[in-house]
C-alpha cells in the first residue's frame, strides 16, 4: 500500500488534515529545542516531511537521518533532500533503510527521535519503542506524533462523519491508503493508552498537545539516565 501511495503519499497526509499537516509538524518540531549539532532520528520517515519541517524552524546546524523500509517513500525523501541541501548546506541530510523495530544504529546515538503517524502501523509497536530508547542519550528527547480523535462527542461524530465522507471519495478514486489512515484515525484508543506503553520501554512524558482540533495528538518524551539501554 504504501508502495503504491508514495509519490502522493504527502498530498494525502494534506487531504486527511485539510492543509494543516506542515504547520503541525513544524509547530511540533519546535518542541524538541534542539540545540547546534543535534543529531536527530526520524524512524519510520516515510517521504521525510519531518526533515523539511527542521528545516524550516532551525536555523542551526544539525544532522538529520530518516530511516524507512520502503524504498520508494525514501525516493521522495531524497528529491527534498537536494533542496535542503541547497538550503540547509551546514546541516547533514541523509538516508537509511531499515526497520523500527531494529535499529542499525549503536545505543546513545541520538539527541531526539521522532515517529509521525507510524506506531500502529509496526508489526511489534513495543520493541519499536524499546529501539527508540536505546538509540537516544539520556536527557534525548522522543518525539511522538499520532492520529487521534476528539475528546468532545460532538467533535467526534463531526470527525466520523467526516471521515465517512473522504473514505467514501478514497475509495472511488481508488485511494487505498487515505481509507486506512481514517480507519486508524478511528481506532484511537486514547492518550493514556500512549502514555503507558511508552512509559513501560522506559521514556518519561515532558508534554502533550494537541493539534487540528483534536485530529493529532503530538508528545515529547524524555529519556532519562534510569531508562534501559
Amino acid at each position: 500500500m504504501f508502495t503504491k501511495i508514495a509519490p502522493r503519499y504527502d498530498l494525502v497526509n494534506s487531504i486527511l488534515t485539510l492543509g494543516g499537516d506542515k504547520r503541525l509538524r513544524r509547530r511540533a518540531v519546535r518542541t524538541l529545542r534542539l540545540q547546534p549539532g543535534a543529531e536527530v532520528l526520524d524512524v519510520a520517515a516515510g517521504t521525510a516531511e519531518i526533515g523539511s519541517a527542521l528545516a524550516a524552524v532551525y536555523d542551526v546546524p544539525i544532522s538529520y537521518c530518516a530511516v524507512d523500509l520502503n524504498e520508494q517513500m525514501l525516493e521522495v525523501a531524497e528529491r527534498k533532500f537536494e533542496r535542503l541541501r541547497r538550503e540547509r548546506p551546514r546541516s547533514e541530510w541523509r538516508l537509511a533503510s531499515g526497520s523500527a523495530e531494529s535499529l542499525a544504529f549503536e545505543s546513545s546515538s541520538f539527541d531526539a527521535v521522532v515517529m509521525c503517524f507510524a506506531l500502529d502501523d509496526m508489526d511489534d509497536p513495543s520493541a519499536a519503542l524499546a529501539e527508540t530508547t536505546r538509540v537516544l542519550r539520556d536527557g534525548g528527547r522522543f518525539l511522538l506524533i499520532e492520529l487521534a480523535m476528539p475528546d468532545s462527542p460532538l467533535l467526534r461524530n463531526v470527525l466520523k462523519f467526516r471521515l465517512w465522507l473522504i473514505r467514501g471519495v478514497a475509495k472511488v478514486v481508488g485511494m487505498d491508503s487515505v481509507a486506512h489512515m481514517t480507519r486508524e484515525v478511528e481506532m484511537d484508543r486514547g492518550a493514556e493508552h500512549t502514555v503507558v506503553r511508552c512509559e513501560r520501554a522506559g521514556l518519561v512524558l515532558d508534554s502533550a498537545g494537541r493539534h487540528l482540533g483534536g485530529l493529532v495528538r503530538a508528545y515529547v518524551f524524555r529519556k532519562t539516565a534510569a531508562s534501559p539501554a
